[in-house]
């Protein structure tokens, strides 16, 4: 819908903002989009989602003590101490006529932004099936980076998290506004929800990274794969400058022959592995000298980022038995399952990664999955 025509429909409405640092420049000019609205809506409160409203916050990392300077905006925070800060308080409800979503997404189910999204569009539901005053939603259109290619199975139900809604792939081929249009139509929210489809102008074409570890277009093509490395003591590269596109471990030989050649056959045209050191200024291995690759993507539209993170960690895995770990304890609010078990949401995925299936026999298993997403979503692709 046109964002003009939008804006005259909610004009003077009273209206919260979904949004971090990634919602800036398309119409707005040169402003952050929560400044710009504010010409055209009674813009009182900010929700912000994991990392703050800047990025300046790493993974996992509370924004409960977060403050910023704009008057008498307010700001709540979608990701603080314990499991139900992740939730939209009701009671803010009462004073909005319209909530608006306006955020990037890097195209994996993984990613929390769209999940802390879709928990408000329940919220949202909940409160519009039981109270007078209806609040609506207006969903600034943002481009998938990494396109509509699928990777991946459904997330089941047992595994679902903040970290993966339940049906969703892994990598799941939809821009933003299609993936929370799909959410208030499988679970049948009640929720009119409005799309500005053209807030974005193409001519606005650069990149904002919506989080600290996310700082390139390339660092989204890999990610859909390499996240499932936050499930093991293998360092994804955080406090390097090419986060997940760098891993390793201090125990990875880069120079054994044996290791290089079983890696070499999951080489398929499409990326190469280059090795080598590297020492995290934090997070994993702080400090420590690690040896390790990175992986260089050379044609995307072929690069399947899950099944080449999944054979390389199994190659780690059975190559170093006894100093690669899949890593326990609490993970995004969850301690009843462990970090490996809510990202890859599947057994299949699982049983691959004990040794229970080939790697062909997932990647058939996935060619399966994918389509059968593909025709899903078929008549919610723009």
């Amino acid at each position: 819908m046109n964002s003009q025509k939008l804006f005259k429909k909610f004009k003077n409405s009273r209206a919260g903002i979904f949004t971090n640092q990634s919602g800036f420049g398309g119409l707005s000019g040169w402003k952050y989009h929560f400044e710009y609205f504010k010409k055209y809506l009674s813009l009182d409160i900010i929700f912000l989602p994991e990392h703050g409203l800047f990025a300046e916050l790493q993974d996992q990392v509370s924004g409960s003590g977060l403050q910023y300077d704009y008057g008498k905006t307010k700001i709540v925070n979608l990701y603080g101490d314990e499991e139900s800060s992740l939730l939209l308080p009701k009671h803010v409800l009462k004073d909005l006529d319209v909530i608006i979503i306006d955020i990037k997404d890097v195209g994996a189910r993984y990613y929390t932004f769209l999940t802390s999204a879709f928990y408000i569009l329940k919220t949202i539901s909940e409160w519009n099936s039981s109270e007078k005053n209806k609040v609506e939603v207006i969903v600034i259109h943002h481009e998938n980076p990494i396109g509509l290619k699928v990777e991946g199975s459904p997330l089941q139900k047992k595994y679902e998290s903040f970290v993966g809604v339940t049906s969703v792939p892994h990598r799941h081929g939809l821009n933003g506004s299609e993936l929370l249009q799909y959410y208030v139509n499988e679970f049948y929210l009640d929720v009119d929800l409005y799309i500005a489809d053209d807030f974005m102008d193409v001519k606005w074409k650069f990149w904002v990274p919506p989080s600290p570890n996310i700082p390139t277009v390339d660092t989204c093509y890999v990610y859909p794969g390499q996240c499932l490395l936050e499930g093991t003591n293998l360092s994804e590269g955080r406090g390097t400058t090419r986060p997940f596109e760098i891993f390793g471990a201090p125990f990875i030989n880069i120079q054994d022959k044996l290791l290089l050649s079983q890696l070499e056959l999951l080489h398929d045209g499409s990326f190469v592995l280059r090795p080598l050191f590297f020492q995290p200024t934090f997070h994993k291995h702080k400090e420590k000298i690690c040896g390790g690759f990175q992986i260089i993507v050379l044609e995307k539209k072929k690069f399947h980022s899950l099944l080449t993170s999944l054979g390389i960690i199994k190659i780690i895995k059975d190559f170093y038995p006894d100093n690669f770990e899949f890593l326990k304890g609490p993970y995004e609010f969850r301690s009843d399952l462990t970090a490996i078990e809510l990202l890859s949401g599947d057994d299949t995925v699982l049983e691959f990664l004990n040794g229970k299936i080939s790697l062909r026999e997932l990647k058939d298993y996935f060619r399966q999955t994918e389509m059968k997403w593909e025709q899903k979503i078929s008549d919610l692709r723009s």
